[in-house]
């Protein structure tokens, strides 16, 4: 995966904002079509955008730039994207003791912060934070990141909107309450402005959920309308239940009235279905109850939604549960085959060494079988949601794979053990199942490459702005040795260097800005 200690990250920046800074000798990416550029190409850059591409047809050539950087031939992508992540939940493993929690609370602005640099050390500079019950810590992130004081990527703020009672908005009482506070959960009311999440009542009137809408935008910033609606129930999720269609409709009609995504959280063939009919810019996720039908796939197809399967969750949630339906599933097979391979490399380059003891002890303790928190709590029955992802989640996602389904890049990252920097991982999974066919890839090189750029700056609502390598958008610019579409390997490994809104911000590869004279 790359080491995060080799990682130079720039603090002067020579060229001021106004001069023109070319960048040359570099196979730049058109992930909208799936091809390199032209070689003969370069790329000006002015106050943080692209200002011109000399050589394209209908592109000013006649520019005089100030400086030029030589990329030496290496390949230059647009920035990548984690559309789905929670950045406050440090959780090393979910099979916890006390001393686990214990340090997580000790060390956990230190792990934030490694995870926000390699974010950028991995080429990644938009993230969008799906869930966080108290939304004070990522305004004083975001603040930090934007004045500079620490290196990490954009970061936009999902709002819960749902009602009382539902996923991620019921009101746990007693042993549940101090269980979720031991997992970072839960500290804030929702009626405090700070809260991640706004509730109205489950027989709330049209008007009132969208009157909803507006304050999760207005009195809370949001980014992006989440609706957690799950069928399962569990520790978060108490008292299962649905919401009607006329609300749905509410909370995605008003949110498109106000330019704001909206997303669920979708892991029932149900609730797939109504929020395809209801318009849901995209779903988080995938469903893992039972099989889609191809009416589904043609109705997904026929919509503008996008989907995010997070199929990391998977990695991390997914084990054997004697007497489960799925025990000897031949997915869940090779999902332990792999993530025995895998695990504790990951574990080495993305926690902070105070906390990887924990998360290598934790993946040990669930492979021997022992899926209890504080050696008490036996979590055998949360985790057997999960054993049908491998079958059912991942048999969804290939049917929605194979028909060309628009896929977004989310790995979930703050579960346990999955950090918001590890989109490389995620795309190790897709590659492992939907490319396990001999005939031919369904998940190809330039699906990776669009999956991890054009397509989730659209899941985003931002690919005016970011997500390919054009002229008048954010020049956001992840610099990587090889060939992408050949290679989807390379999507989210350690990059050579970054370009974040025009500024270098990364050179592991001595690259030198150097001044024109004479212009």
């Amino acid at each position: 995966m790359g080491n995060i200690s080799k990682i130079n990250f720039v603090k002067d920046h020579q060229p001021g904002s106004n001069d023109v800074i070319e960048l040359k000798n570099a196979r730049f990416v058109d992930v909208i079509n799936g091809y390199f550029f032209d070689q003969n190409i370069s790329v000006f850059i002015k106050s943080g955008k692209i200002l011109s591409m000399p050589d394209l047809r209908h592109e000013t050539s006649d520019i005089k730039p100030a400086f030029s950087i030589d990329l030496q031939g290496r390949t230059v992508l647009p920035g990548f994207f984690n559309v789905h992540c929670h950045i406050q939940m440090v959780n090393p493993t979910l099979f916890a003791n006390f001393k686990t929690v214990k340090d997580k609370k000790k060390y956990h602005e230190l792990q934030v912060k490694k995870n926000m640099a390699d974010c950028l050390a991995r080429g990644i500079t938009n993230i969008r934070d799906a869930y966080s019950d108290d939304l004070v810590p990522n305004r004083q992130l975001k603040k930090s990141i934007q004045n500079m004081e620490i290196p990490g990527p954009r970061i936009l703020q999902a709002v819960v909107v749902g009602p009382l009672g539902g996923y991620l908005s019921h009101r746990p009482k007693g042993m549940k309450k101090h269980l979720l506070k031991a997992l970072g959960l839960g500290n804030i009311e929702y009626e405090n402005i700070n809260s991640g999440v706004v509730v109205f009542s489950p027989k709330a009137s049209e008007q009132q959920v969208r009157n909803s809408v507006d304050r999760a935008i207005d009195e809370r910033g949001a980014d992006l309308i989440k609706v957690g609606e799950s069928l399962e129930k569990s520790l978060i999720n108490a008292n299962p239940m649905t919401m009607p269609m006329e609300q749905l409709q509410a909370i995605t009609d008003q949110a498109k009235r106000r330019g704001v995504q909206t997303t669920i959280h979708a892991v029932s063939v149900d609730t797939f279905r109504r929020a395809i009919k209801v318009g849901f810019s995209s779903l988080a996720h995938m469903a893992r109850d039972c099989d889609l039908t191809q009416e589904d796939v043609d109705a997904c197809l026929n919509s503008d939604c996008i989907i995010e399967p997070t199929l990391s969750v998977g990695y991390d949630m997914s084990w054997k549960i004697k007497g489960d339906l799925f025990y000897n599933d031949p997915n869940l097979e090779k999902l332990y085959e792999f993530r025995n391979k895998t695990f504790c490399d990951l574990a080495e380059n993305f926690w902070i060494p105070e906390l990887k003891e924990h998360v290598i002890a934790g993946f040990k303790k669930a492979n021997r079988g022992r899926y209890n928190m504080f050696g008490i709590l036996n979590l055998s029955k949360l985790l057997a949601h999960y054993t049908s992802l491998a079958h059912y989640g991942i048999k969804n996602t290939k049917m929605l794979v194979n028909q060309g389904v628009t896929m977004a890049c989310g790995n979930d990252g703050g579960i346990q053990a999955c950090t918001p920097a590890m989109i490389a991982h995620e795309f190790f999974i897709f590659d492992l199942f939907m490319n396990d066919d001999s005939t031919s890839k369904k998940f190809d090189c330039v699906n990776a490459v669009q999956t991890a750029t054009i397509n989730s700056a659209r899941s985003m609502g931002i690919d005016d702005q970011f997500g390919s390598i054009q002229t008048g958008k954010i020049a956001d610019l992840a610099i990587v040795n090889g060939n992408p579409f050949e290679n989807s390997n390379i999507i989210g490994k350690c990059v050579d260097a970054l370009f974040m809104d025009g500024r270098l911000i990364v050179n592991n590869c001595d690259l030198e800005i150097r001044q024109i004279k004479n212009r």
